[in-house]
């Protein structure tokens, strides 16, 4: 264990190469003469964060060669059909609402409308990985939206993805030396947040690289066991936040309330500690003092460079096949000789006629023995 002081991480320096890897491949489509991905951005709050969030979106994204466009949108309630139109727009390769729209208020469409919204979004443009699609796969440890032949890999929400990215940085959170699933065996996490947008994926994600994961929210404590994959409920004479805080090898705060804090003294040393809130969720001075402890005060920059990441994966799988196929070693020679021409097995459409009607007598015949 270390005896020296804390060390406080910065985030910038952790998204820079997924940023320079963007600017890479904008650069490789721009010689080949294809317009680089578009993302759109849905505002329809006054929300301080989302208005934040909206600016750093576009500034990075001028910044590496990507397109963005900003639609504002007065009246809420009309933010369905703006966003089923950038569906169905093909010039839009991602989109994102900046949210809350409607917040936890109930509606028609079931507990929360914005719940229903992340849904209605397509999973062919949907750079934040939330709708129903990409989070049923992140439930079930499915990894590849086009099984059995796992070409096509998921899109995972970025903010959660932000957070095991800044993780693998860190070698005492992730063991890159064990296979994909292992990589967090042994470690024990904590997660004081469990909304769909962070908290949720984010345990689920942990836990499928085997970590046992402490979700907390203000109700109740589950714990993820990544060894099993094991879902269980924890009772509170056994588990409360302090006892799971203090067996933790990484704390992930994010409580979005200003005059939180955890207790100093729950924080053992050596722990990793990582604040995903808006409002600072540790008293960071204190943090630092204590020996071993990795603060890392705020993901948002990471959480755009996987947002960009996110958009490219998109525009690859869906939108532009044939940059995956060409990355992934696709050659027309190679299907050549596999057999496979590309060219359609009969000779003009009589022939196609004759056999689907030689087939269809047949069929016809056996039946009636």
């Amino acid at each position: 264990m270390s005896t020296e002081a804390g060390t406080k991480v910065d985030a910038g320096a952790i998204a820079k190469p997924f940023r320079e890897e963007i600017q890479r491949k904008v650069k490789e489509l721009k010689e080949l003469g294809i317009e680089a991905p578009l993302l759109v951005g849905l505002l329809a709050n006054d929300d301080p964060a989302a208005l934040k969030y909206a600016e750093w979106t576009g500034r990075a994204c001028q910044a590496d060669g990507l397109r963005y466009e900003l639609r504002k949108i007065d009246d809420p309630i009309n933010v369905e059909q703006a966003l089923r139109d950038a569906n169905n727009d093909v010039r839009v390769h991602g989109v994102i609402v900046y949210y809350p729209i409607f917040g936890a208020v109930p509606s028609y469409s079931g507990s929360s409308r914005d719940d229903y919204l992340r849904d209605t979004v397509s999973h062919e443009v949907d750079v934040e990985g939330l709708c129903h699609h990409y989070r049923s796969n992140l439930y079930q440890n499915i990894r590849y939206v086009d099984a059995p032949r796992c070409e096509k890999k998921c899109v995972l929400p970025c903010t959660a993805l932000s957070v095991v990215k800044i993780l693998e940085s860190i070698e005492q959170a992730y063991d890159n030396s064990k296979p994909i699933g292992k990589r967090m065996e042994g470690k024990v996490v904590t997660v004081v947040n469990r909304s769909e947008i962070v908290g949720r994926p984010l345990a689920a994600m942990l836990a499928n690289d085997g970590a046992n994961v402490f979700s907390v929210d203000i109700e109740s404590i589950y714990c993820f066991e990544g060894s099993s994959g094991r879902l269980r409920k924890c009772s509170e004479e056994d588990e409360n936040l302090e006892a799971c805080v203090r067996k933790s090898d990484i704390v992930v705060t994010g409580v979005p309330v200003k005059g939180y804090r955890i207790p100093i003294e729950w924080i053992q040393p050596g722990t990793v500690v990582v604040n995903v809130a808006s409002f600072k969720n540790v008293d960071e001075t204190e943090l630092l003092k204590i020996p071993g402890v990795v603060y890392v005060p705020m993901v948002g920059k990471v959480t755009v460079a996987m947002l960009e990441r996110n958009l490219m994966r998109l525009f690859e799988n869906f939108h532009h096949p044939e940059i995956r196929k060409k990355k992934l070693g696709y050659e027309t020679t190679k299907l050549i000789e596999n057999g496979d021409t590309g060219k359609p097995w009969y000779g003009s459409p009589i022939q196609l006629y004759t056999a689907v009607a030689v087939t269809s007598l047949i069929a016809l015949t056996m039946m009636k023995r």
